[in-house]
């Protein structure tokens, strides 16, 4: 990975922090995509764990993100830290596997902007893994089956505190 292109990525922090301009946020074709497949190098399918695609991670995401509760600073750093990230590498989605799992290895380990951006992608992943699937992710229960998890009863019947 060559110098310029972490710091092309990491000056793109710059402006995403210092910034008080309100930019209407979407979700584009190429932002959902990249998401995706960050996702599935993250969250692998192994043989006792779904992967990020099986379990929901992407629909969990994009179903959240989008309601009014969703905090704004983790909705900016999701979909700027995609878009920042689709433009300091736009082939990133023709790579083979090990060449996209190089590339996440090495911005962990060297811009704190990336790992920011990737520790919530994470999180809201782990969320998904294991919320309840009235959320928009946990497909068919899939998390709870592989980590062995009793379901807690009384469940949720309605999301976000709506009344019943």
């Amino acid at each position: 990975m060559k110098r310029r292109v972490f710091i092309k990525f990491a000056s793109a922090s710059t402006l995403l922090f210092s910034s008080n301009i309100v930019i209407a946020k979407s979700i584009n074709k190429d932002t959902l995509a990249v998401l995706d497949e960050v996702y599935e190098i993250l969250f692998p399918k192994t043989n006792t764990m779904p992967s990020s695609k099986e379990f929901g991670a992407l629909e969990f995401l994009v179903k959240n993100i989008s309601h009014k509760s969703f905090d704004d600073y983790d909705k900016n750093l999701v979909l700027d830290g995609t878009k920042d990230f689709h433009s300091t590498f736009p082939n990133f989605l023709n790579l083979k596997n090990k060449e996209k799992k190089q590339i996440i290895e090495d911005i962990i380990n060297s811009n704190d902007y990336a790992q920011s951006w990737l520790s919530k992608l994470i999180y809201y992943a782990l969320e998904a893994l294991l919320s309840d699937p009235l959320y928009g992710g946990n497909k068919k229960q899939l998390g709870w089956k592989s980590v062995n998890h009793k379901i807690g009863y009384p469940r949720p019947k309605l999301t976000y505190g709506q009344k019943i």
